[in-house]
């Protein structure tokens, strides 16, 4: 490996395969910084010291190369090959884990703030998902925001139309609060298709915790205006 095109060199461009294992390292250690400022109370004096070193060390990044998403996405072979128009299913069995996107928030293990979900396949026209929500993602006391709540419902359904080959965009999400979608423990999401369109795919989704149904929400996606239509059903 020479050293442009090493991936400890900032200055080389991103490339398919690219190894992205030390920003995994960051972001997960990075989560964990977010989460114990959020969750724990020390001494001033100790934020203060926690204070200076972030600060140092964001600068320390700041300086680097600015990176853009596509550039980083298109990294990932699968997510290079939807970009660049080959529009195919992701090559799992039922149950598999779904990568998404590795740099979003909903789920990606690249985000510094991920909220940690996983997808997995369930059949052809369903995904399912976990969640444990961090209480530094709480809206009213001991409940997940509900923008969060979305966040997440959106994502899932994100991750049935990658693993069905498809790129969409969100065009409606509704969402149906049933109840308190608590913290800190288990949640199971599920996505489904609904109907199909023209360009137009429709999915509803359902997010239960211990206690039962929390959140049913249906969602509209447009396909991007290159990609082939699906059939209508």
């Amino acid at each position: 490996m020479t050293q442009q095109d090493s991936p400890s060199n900032p200055h080389s461009p991103i490339r398919p395969g690219h190894d992205w294992s030390a920003v995994e390292r960051a972001a997960a250690a990075m989560r964990r910084l977010n989460q114990a400022l959020a969750n724990r109370r020390v001494e001033d004096g100790v934020l203060d010291e926690i204070t200076a070193s972030v600060e140092a060390n964001a600068a320390r990044l700041e300086a680097g190369t600015l990176r853009v998403k596509i550039d980083d996405m298109l990294s990932r072979p699968y997510l290079r090959e939807i970009y660049e128009g080959q529009y195919f299913p992701l090559p799992l069995s039922d149950g598999d884990e779904i990568e998404f996107d590795p740099f979003s928030i909903g789920g990606g293990q690249l985000h510094p703030a991920s909220v940690e979900v996983r997808y997995f396949k369930e059949s052809g026209e369903s995904v399912t998902g976990e969640a444990v929500v961090d209480p530094m993602f709480a809206g009213p006391p001991e409940r997940t925001h509900g923008g969060v709540v979305a966040l997440i419902i959106d994502e899932l359904m994100g991750a049935l139309n990658r693993m069905r080959g498809r790129q969409a965009y969100t065009g409606r999400l509704t969402v149906h609060y049933r109840a308190a979608t608590p913290l800190g423990v288990r949640l199971r999401l599920r996505a489904w298709i609904d109907h199909t369109s023209g360009r137009k795919i429709v999915q509803h989704a359902e997010v239960h915790g211990p206690d039962g149904l929390c959140v049913n929400a249906e969602g509209l996606f447009i396909l991007r205006a290159d990609a082939p239509a699906v059939p209508d059903d």
